[in-house]
């Protein structure tokens, strides 16, 4: 495996990613930074897309935007929230241009990722934010 990537068992497979924007340029981009990092990726397009994958499949890592039509990032927390912890819920980076210094305070939803990127991201802060996030854990 590359040297980033980051299996989360014992059977070496690759960390499973579920990635989700409304802007499929920054979805592109974002697979293309994992995958070469040896980790497994799906996008959806939109928070609703992103539940139902959920509720279908399992992931380690959710990155998620926050301002999506439809379902936005913050209504998609909120319904990660309501699942069952024993169902398992991935760690979560928000990736999000509306992120500020306050804006974590001001939206308790937020207190579910491990990780907050403000938008635009670098390759390295991309891979730094879902290492950090894996090693923290799923979210409880």
């Amino acid at each position: 495996m590359p040297p980033h990537s980051v299996s989360v068992n014992e059977s070496s497979k690759p960390a499973r990613v579920l990635i989700v924007d409304d802007a499929s340029g920054m979805r592109i981009y974002l697979r293309s930074i994992l995958a070469a990092a040896g980790y497994s990726c799906t996008e959806a397009a939109d928070g609703g897309e992103a539940f139902d994958l959920l509720l279908r499949e399992s992931f380690d890592l959710l990155i998620t935007d926050l301002d999506m039509p439809e379902m936005d990032g913050f209504q998609l927390l909120s319904a990660i929230s309501l699942l069952p912890k024993s169902r398992g819920r991935p760690a979560i980076v928000v990736c999000s241009a509306l992120l500020d210094e306050t804006l974590a305070e001001r939206r308790p939803e937020l207190r579910t990722a491990a990780v907050l990127l403000a938008k635009p991201v670098q390759p390295e802060d991309v891979l730094k934010a879902a290492e950090k996030a894996l090693k923290a854990g799923r979210s409880g």
